[in-house]
C-alpha cells in the first residue's frame, strides 16, 4: 500500500483481493486507488484521514471506501509494536448499470453514493459484517463475490453507519499533490505537540507560505490551522479518557500553550468544553 496512486486491479483475482496485515506499525502513505476498500482494524490505534475527515481509530474500527478516495492511517502505539488488520479490495464490476438502476437496487445504489465519502460501520451491523469478512478471507472464487454482495446487502439495509468525508467531497489530487500532502500530514502527525511554524511547513511542501495556505485550503476545504487544531483536539479527546491526567496537562500535551485557547478550540470542534466532555466519557464507561 505504499504506492501513492495504487492500481489495485493488477492485484485482483475474481475482482477481489484480501490482505491480512501483521506489522509493527502502519507505514502507508497518503494515497488513493481505483478499487473499493474494506478495512478492519483488529489490533492497533491511531489517527486516520479520509478525504477531508480526520479522527481517531481503534481496535474494532471498520470502514468501507469507494474508489479514488484519498486516505491514510497513522498508528500511535508504536511502542507496543503490534498491528493486525484485514483489508479487502474489490471492483464491483459484477454489478452492471441495469442492476444498479433497477428499483430493487435503490438501497445499494444509495450505499455506493455514500461510499464515495467513506463510511464507518457501527453496532450490530458491524458484528454481522465482521463475521462475513472472516468468511470471505477463507473462501475462494464465486463464493467471495457472493460474500461481498452479502456484506453490501447487510449495510444497504441498515442505518448503522456514518459518512466520513463531507457531503459533496471530491478528489482533486494529482500525483504531485498527493506526494506533497503526504509530507505535510506526516510532519503534523509527528510534531502536533510542538509549535508548527507556517514558514517551515510551507518549505516542507516546497511552497511559499501564501501559496501553501491557498493550496491546503483548496485541497482540504479547511485552513491549515484548523487542520492542526483538529489533530490536537482529537488527541485531547483520547487523553481525556485517562483519569490520571488533568485538563491543564492534556492542554500542554496536545501542543497548546494556554488553557483559554485550548478550551476555545475544543468547544469549537466538539461543541462542549473539556470538563463536560471528560464527565460524559466517565459516565459512559462507568
Amino acid at each position: 500500500m505504499k504506492a501513492l496512486l495504487l492500481d489495485v486491479k493488477t492485484l485482483l483475482r475474481d475482482s477481489i483481493y484480501v490482505k491480512e496485515i501483521h506489522a509493527k506499525q502502519l507505514d502507508e502513505e497518503f494515497h488513493f486507488h481505483n478499487a473499493c476498500e474494506i478495512a478492519l482494524i483488529l489490533k492497533s490505534s491511531g489517527k486516520r484521514i479520509i478525504g477531508d475527515n480526520i479522527e481517531d481509530f481503534t481496535e474494532g474500527d471498520l470502514i468501507i471506501m469507494g474508489p479514488n478516495l484519498p486516505h491514510v492511517s497513522y498508528t500511535s502505539n508504536i511502542d507496543s509494536a503490534k498491528v493486525h488488520a484485514l483489508v479487502v479490495y474489490f471492483h464491483p464490476d459484477w454489478l452492471a448499470e441495469p442492476h444498479l438502476n433497477s428499483v430493487d437496487f435503490i438501497g445499494l445504489r444509495e450505499l455506493f453514493e455514500d461510499l464515495n465519502r467513506g463510511i464507518k460501520i457501527l453496532g450490530i451491523t458491524k458484528k454481522k459484517v465482521i463475521r462475513s469478512l472472516f468468511k470471505l478471507k477463507d473462501s475462494k472464487g464465486l463464493q467471495r463475490i457472493i460474500t461481498i454482495l452479502e456484506i453490501l446487502d447487510i449495510i444497504s439495509k441498515s442505518n448503522e453507519y456514518v459518512c466520513l468525508a463531507s457531503n459533496g467531497y471530491a478528489n482533486s489530487y494529482s500525483h504531485k499533490d498527493v506526494k506533497r500532502m503526504d509530507k505535510v500530514y506526516k510532519y503534523v502527525m509527528e510534531h502536533f505537540t510542538e509549535e508548527i511554524m507556517l514558514e517551515h511547513i510551507a518549505s516542507i511542501a516546497n511552497l511559499t507560505p501564501t501559496s501553501f495556505c491557498k493550496f491546503f485550503k483548496t485541497k482540504t476545504n479547511k485552513t491549515f490551522s484548523n487542520f492542526v487544531n483538529e489533530v490536537r483536539i482529537a488527541s485531547a479527546c483520547k487523553l481525556l479518557c485517562d483519569d490520571n491526567l488533568s485538563i491543564s496537562q492534556i492542554c500542554f500535551n496536545c501542543g497548546y500553550n494556554n488553557l483559554t485557547n485550548f478550551n476555545k478550540n475544543f468547544k469549537q470542534i466538539t461543541t462542549m468544553v473539556p470538563s463536560v466532555y471528560k464527565a460524559k466519557v466517565k459516565v459512559k464507561y462507568n
